[in-house]
């Protein structure tokens, strides 16, 4: 061969071998950027999950937030209504007993007529205010219901007269039965 066939040979497996590396460089190039574009694609979800997981518990505090707020103004308008009706509810009371104590000739007089008039008025506001009053005669004592006040001879735990009736505003309680029980 001669030399100049040589030299052009010599050039020609250079160039190709250039070639070569250049491909092999742009390839683990293209390799390197789309392992770049993965590990950026891979940070984002991971930076996307970590952010929707922190708004999920962010919704839950403010909906526990809600709910906790509602349960204390329920609680709040049910311990000032208490408040106010533990002072009326003895009145009531006296009321009642003044109209099952009087004598029946003086059921006709006026005063009488007056003051179950007004007892009537009074259960009749409470019960507006969602209060329910009831009676627990000839029942099983509920210790969540009755404080038993004095015992006597008669079927054991059985309420044979009340004092006092029991109240409810809505689901709760406002106010035991002071009550007699039998005791056997």
């Amino acid at each position: 061969m001669t030399k100049h066939k040589k030299e052009d040979q010599k050039l020609e497996d250079l160039t190709e071998e250039i070639h070569e590396e250049l491909n092999e460089i742009q390839n683990e190039e293209e390799l390197e950027s789309e392992n770049d574009e993965q590990e950026q694609e891979s940070l984002w979800n991971d930076e996307f999950s970590r952010l929707k997981e922190a708004f999920a518990r962010q919704q839950a505090d403010y909906d526990n937030f809600k709910k906790r707020v509602e349960r204390d103004r329920e609680d709040m308008m049910f311990f000032l209504k208490a408040d106010i009706l533990k002072k009326v509810l003895p009145r009531i009371d006296d009321m009642q007993r003044i109209i099952t104590a009087t004598p029946e000739e003086q059921r006709v007089w006026a005063i009488y007529e007056w003051i179950v008039s007004i007892e009537k008025k009074l259960v009749a506001d409470l019960e507006r205010l969602w209060v329910k009053s009831f009676v627990s005669k000839w029942e099983k004592v509920d210790p969540d219901k009755h404080e038993v006040m004095t015992q006597v001879p008669w079927e054991e735990w059985v309420i044979v007269d009340e004092f006092e009736k029991w109240y409810m505003i809505g689901d709760r309680v406002l106010r035991v039965a002071k009550v007699v029980v039998g005791q056997g």
